[in-house]
């Protein structure tokens, strides 16, 4: 969970950017929580304005004020307009990142949106509250721009909690384990993508085509750096790291004697691997018999490599009962 920040910069959501491993892929289905019973009255449509180069994939959040109802649309990466259909009511409008090394914030249709063009002497500027969105039989088409990633703490922990309420988030990990937030990387402006440097091993065409695809994204891990997966053989992937500095690229230290990472999770599967760009912090977890173990590593800047970090251990049983326990609570 990533530690409060300042108003002025944005704020972390307590779930960290995922991404499955390539040992079996497996999408989260992101279904409409609030689906319309019937013809639907109307329409939320919206443009995001995203605060980096690169606009990664998304999931609008449109929650019914009155009704707590959650609707739900994926945005695919580079994907800046959408419409949501919804019946007649007040709605609060957010959006929350949802793939590998994307910045770990909300933005959300707020005050500062409507503050064109953000004049730092216009005291709107500096209201982030949320605005509500109102659709109407006589009113069925509301526009909205969603530029605002610099929300409150408080304002963020409303939204987590609707988040909460349709659930939509990563159960909590345990207190000893690190946070993304301690461990932050400095910012990197990417331009050109670096060439490609292996080194002395010799890549298959396959990994070369993925890590080249991958560095078309940008770097999505501390700063500077591309995480890509290759497939090593069945149930078994390799985590791969590209310096944007220099083009090299490592694989992840084996996070136990069998090396590559083995195994798929029963259960909470998109939190096999986890990392982003504004953290040196990535995890790898993996079954081991009927225990989960969570692997930390830490990017060093000045070695320019991954080093092992600290291990969690849970019991398979307990690690699968939480994920089991959100849903349940959400059926409630």
């Amino acid at each position: 969970m990533s530690a409060a920040v300042q108003s002025a910069a944005p704020v972390a959501t307590m779930q960290a950017v995922t991404h499955p491993l390539l040992i079996r892929w497996s999408m989260l289905a992101l279904a409409s929580l609030g689906a319309c019973s019937g013809a639907c009255a109307g329409t939320i449509a919206g443009t995001v304005s995203f605060p980096s180069q690169v606009v990664p994939s998304m999931t609008v959040y449109v929650s019914d004020l009155d009704t707590s109802r959650i609707h739900t649309a994926l945005l695919t990466r580079g994907q800046v307009n959408f419409a949501v259909e919804v019946p007649p009511g007040r709605y609060l409008v957010f959006l929350a990142p949802n793939e590998p090394g994307a910045p770990d914030i909300y933005g959300a249709f707020t005050r500062y949106s409507q503050c064109a063009p953000h004049a730092v002497d216009d005291a709107a500027c500096a209201d982030h509250a949320l605005i509500p969105v109102a659709v109407t039989a006589k009113a069925p088409r509301a526009a909205v721009t969603i530029d605002d990633w610099y929300l409150t703490d408080d304002i963020a922990d409303q939204l987590d909690r609707i988040r909460d309420a349709a659930g939509d988030r990563s159960p909590k990990e345990p207190l000893s384990a690190p946070r993304f937030s301690e461990y932050p990387s400095e910012s990197y402006e990417a331009g050109a993508p670096p060439k490609i440097d292996f080194g002395s091993s010799e890549p298959s065409q396959e990994d070369r085509e993925l890590a080249e695809a991958a560095l078309a994204g940008g770097p999505n891990f501390a700063g500077h750096v591309t995480v890509t997966l290759t497939s090593c053989g069945t149930a078994c992937g390799r985590v791969l790291l590209i310096d944007w500095r220099s083009g090299a690229v490592q694989e992840l230290p084996p996070a136990a004697p069998r090396d590559e990472s083995q195994g798929t999770l029963p259960c909470r599967i998109d939190e096999a691997l986890q990392f982003r760009r504004d953290s040196r912090l990535l995890s790898l977890t993996r079954p081991e018999g009927n225990a989960v173990v969570t692997q930390y590593y830490v990017w060093n800047q000045n070695a320019a490599a991954p080093l092992r970090g600290g291990e969690i251990r849970r019991r398979l049983q307990a690690f699968c009962a939480v994920a089991a326990g959100s849903a349940r609570s959400c059926d409630d």
